[in-house]
């Protein structure tokens, strides 16, 4: 049996979390825990050391970008990536640039449960990518 990837979601809509839960671990792929606001989310992705956290921008208490720097900072969560995931920009916004804005992937909201998957596969493919690059260069 594969190892399913795990997954954090950190966003306050606690319906949004069960939608991405729901549609990712249906593939069978995926292994997802939510967490509602940015504080737990912090101490679950320094427990759980998830492979990729999806991070709402627009969250009260402690924003995603507060999140993503705290992470950042930390040296055991500091290399799980960050996927930003907002209603706040639109898609020719991201578009123009590529699905990135400063460095990280950006999914948008609205989304289906297809365009989710499609995402969350997408950003797994430049991980690897990332990992197998800077193993070629160890070697």
């Amino acid at each position: 049996m594969t190892k399913k990837s795990k997954i954090l979601v950190i966003d306050d809509e606690g319906g949004f979390c069960e939608f991405v839960k729901w549609s990712l671990e249906k593939t069978g792929r995926f292994e997802v825990i939510t967490s509602t606001d940015g504080p737990s989310g912090i101490a679950q992705a320094e427990t759980e050391k998830p492979e990729l956290i999806l991070l709402d921008i627009r969250m009260p208490r402690m924003n995603g970008a507060e999140v993503a720097d705290h992470l950042l900072h930390r040296e055991d969560t500091r290399d799980i990536p960050i996927a930003f995931i907002t209603g706040l920009l639109n898609k020719d916004d991201v578009q123009k640039r590529s699905g990135y804005i400063h460095g990280f992937p950006f999914i948008l909201k609205p989304i289906t449960k297809n365009e989710l998957i499609e995402q969350v596969d997408s950003v797994f493919e430049i991980i690897t990518t990332q990992k197998n690059f800077i193993a070629s260069l160890d070697a």
